[in-house]
């Protein structure tokens, strides 16, 4: 079967939901998270796992969650010369990394930059009223959860100390339902614009749904990136029950998830734990598309699954 190229494909389910919601809900701009992004970080982004950031940590949680909450640990920051948005980096169970953790504490309010690698993760959970410019200058923030759209989550390196090994389901948290999850994702809407000066505007609805437990079976092999691995995947409930038909999966390298993955074909399947974020890849595809097929820019939102954790359990048998 002839493989099409990352940014033309486009899942069955989003397709058909979109023309449901564009044809029954006229679009309301009041209450939507705004995020204005560089073009230039939309295409050195849109396929890459992770990103490299000299952070600087401005308040961070005294300690991890407890497991029941999720077990992260925030860390609200800015990066100025990176990411240019507020930011809030997490590490996940946070609790089996005390270097990482007392690292993070001798550096907060400091003003002193550390080098954090983790996760990109564009996410409108916590945008609350602010329009989120890239660029913008930012003050220190003194609260761990400032108005964002933007996290480094997980984070996989922090102050030379590597936490790969954190990315597995967390022992003691209720993950979202799939069903649930996947359908707030599936119609969750969206308007991008083209903006002059190389930018591009998303708007956008609250989105939560942070960590789904899911069952994923390749559609085809992982496909090598500079920093991980990509493939399109079915997502299926805990009854093997089909949820979506094809959904970009983003595996970080070297991380439990993604040594699972390296040996897997199309129709293997394994029960994970994700998280949602914004496909940079369909942004990309839908402007550049926008003077033919202006009915792009207003299609559901344009979302991929980070698998940040593989559970032991066995697919139920989808036939």
């Amino acid at each position: 079967m002839t493989k099409t190229p990352w940014r033309g494909m486009i899942g069955r389910t989003a397709l058909t939901l979109s023309v449901a919601l564009l044809t029954c809900s006229p679009w309301r701009a009041s209450a939507e998270n705004v995020l204005v992004l560089k073009d230039t970080f939309i295409q050195k982004y849109k396929n890459r796992a992770t990103i490299q950031a000299n952070y600087i940590i401005d308040k961070a949680h005294k300690k991890p969650n407890a497991p029941s909450k999720d077990a992260d640990i925030h860390i609200a920051g800015r990066a100025p010369d990176d990411i240019g948005l507020a930011t809030v980096a997490e590490i996940m169970n946070a609790a089996e990394q005390s270097d990482a953790v007392d690292a993070v504490h001798a550096t907060e309010g400091t003003g002193q930059r550390v080098k954090v690698i983790g996760v990109w993760r564009i996410w409108a959970e916590h945008g609350g009223d602010t329009q989120h410019t890239q660029g913008k200058s930012l003050a220190a923030f003194d609260t761990t959860n400032p108005d964002h759209v933007f996290e480094i989550h997980p984070v996989t390196e922090l102050a030379g100390i590597d936490v790969k090994s954190t990315l597995h389901p967390i022992q003691g948290y209720q993950p979202k339902e799939t069903e649930q999850a996947f359908t707030v994702y599936e119609r969750t809407r969206s308007r991008i614009t083209p903006m002059s000066g190389g930018k591009v505007k998303i708007e956008t609805p609250m989105a939560g749904m942070n960590y789904v437990k899911f069952e994923m079976e390749l559609n085809e092999k992982a496909l090598p990136v500079d920093d991980g691995r990509m493939a399109f995947a079915k997502v299926m409930n805990d009854q093997g029950e089909l949820v979506a038909r094809k959904r970009r999966m983003v595996f970080v390298k070297d991380t439990p998830p993604e040594i699972a993955i390296r040996d897997k074909s199309a129709g293997d399947c394994l029960v994970v734990l994700g998280i949602p974020r914004i496909n940079l890849t369909l942004v990309d595809w839908r402007v550049k598309h926008s003077k033919e097929r202006p009915e792009v820019l207003n299609w559901s939102l344009p979302y991929e699954i980070v698998v940040v954790g593989v559970y032991e359990e066995e697919c139920h048998d989808s036939d």
